[in-house]
């Protein structure tokens, strides 16, 4: 009991300490595919509240939501003020452009590795854009990924290389040696800059488990996107994927709403398709994923009915993450703000991480096993920078 209230004490006076990462309700309100009912109520309602409108769009180009903006608004009249009409429609514009470019970047890159004779499979947006979201504006990437055995890794990063992409022959530095990806690889295509990373293993070294290419073929389905064909996981390990990467540590401290919407629209169609019992057998981390999500936003009528029994109170900073630990170390806070960053996240992040149920007490997480795995990170940092090779 003193622990806790300890814990509760130092919470409450370094709140104020804490970074402000959580998305405005009005734009967390627009991070659905369709708006109906209380839902289409709710953001109207929240708009219509909304007084910063700079800091408003802002954070929805941040969070990948410019292209629900716009589908939203085409089907909705929503509280948005007119000066801001023509800026999103450029947003929508300049996207369209953008995932135009990625289509003939990974439609070279697939005839070069399928000349090569090296299989590879596309994870996160670049499978999700045309298997969930069908229109490139509505499902903007950062880069596209794509998972390879670990053995042709090297093979396919000279291949990219001999269509031109700028990639490194080494990571920036030692900590980064043992990471689960190449170093981007890069190339500007019709004024954009085309980004890819290869990976060798689907989860990060952040989070516990490891996601290799896969051995069966029933691990695989195809995927269309335009005159291009290439392979993807299937759904149920696609689901499992991109929930690994949510649940892991994002740059910035940002975990990005059009991210939360992969899992809960993948989901869907998970459920949909008759494969939820697998979920649940299979990886039931998503599931815990998805009741923390439902505290940020509402989960889709459907999936509550199969999730379960949903948290009834809201733990602190819902929606607020951990940052990786390279940005808390080399920020320029004070000593007890990094500790802060480091040791003391938001409840809700420590729910989601590790994979706790959000109405679950979270004293083992924070007197053991989340200053355990900062112990972990910060030890393989000093091995790297002064042994590793």
């Amino acid at each position: 009991m003193l622990v806790t209230l300890v814990f509760a004490a130092l919470d409450s006076l370094l709140a104020y300490y804490r970074p402000m990462h959580t998305p405005l309700p009005s734009v967390i309100a627009l991070a659905r595919f369709e708006l109906v009912d209380q839902h289409l109520e709710h953001a109207c309602r929240e708009l219509s509240q909304e007084r910063d409108w700079q800091e408003w769009i802002n954070q929805v180009e941040l969070h990948g939501l410019s292209g629900f903006v716009n589908k939203h608004m085409a089907e909705h009249d929503l509280p948005i003020p007119d000066a801001l009409i023509d800026p999103l429609r450029q947003l929508k514009a300049r996207h369209t452009a953008a995932s135009q470019a990625r289509y003939e970047s990974l439609s070279e890159i697939d005839a070069i590795l399928t000349q090569r004779g090296i299989s590879y499979v596309a994870l996160k947006g670049a499978a999700l854009m045309p298997h969930l979201y069908k229109e490139g504006y509505l499902r903007p990437m950062r880069d596209m990924d794509l998972l390879l055995a670990r053995e042709l890794e090297y093979q396919a990063a000279d291949c990219l290389r001999e269509i031109g992409f700028d990639l490194p022959e080494t990571q920036p530095s030692k900590f980064m040696r043992d990471m689960h990806q190449l170093p981007n690889a890069t190339k500007t295509v019709n004024g954009f800059v085309s980004s890819v990373e290869l990976h060798h293993d689907g989860i990060s070294r952040e989070v516990t488990g490891h996601f290799y290419y896969p051995e069966s073929q029933e691990s695989f389905q195809t995927i269309i996107w335009g005159e291009l064909e290439f392979q993807a996981l299937e759904d149920v390990q696609m689901l499992h994927q991109v929930t690994k990467h949510l649940e892991g540590l994002h740059s910035g401290a940002v975990l990005k709403l059009i991210n939360v919407m992969d899992v809960i629209g993948l989901a869907q169609h998970v459920l949909k398709t008759g494969q939820w019992p697998r979920i649940k057998k299979e990886y039931p981390h998503v599931i815990n994923t998805l009741k923390c999500l439902h505290l940020l936003t509402p989960l889709p009528q459907e999936l509550q009915q199969h999730i379960g029994e949903l948290p009834s109170s809201k733990p602190n900073s819902v929606g607020q993450i951990m940052g990786s630990l390279r940005s808390a170390l080399s920020s320029k806070n004070s000593i007890r703000k990094k500790l802060k960053a480091l040791l003391l996240p938001s409840d809700w992040w420590l729910y989601l991480y590790y994979n706790v149920d959000p109405s679950a007490s979270l004293l083992w997480i924070k007197m053991v096993r989340h200053p355990l795995r900062v112990s972990n990170w910060l030890i393989r940092r000093a091995y790297s920078g002064l042994l590793g090779g």
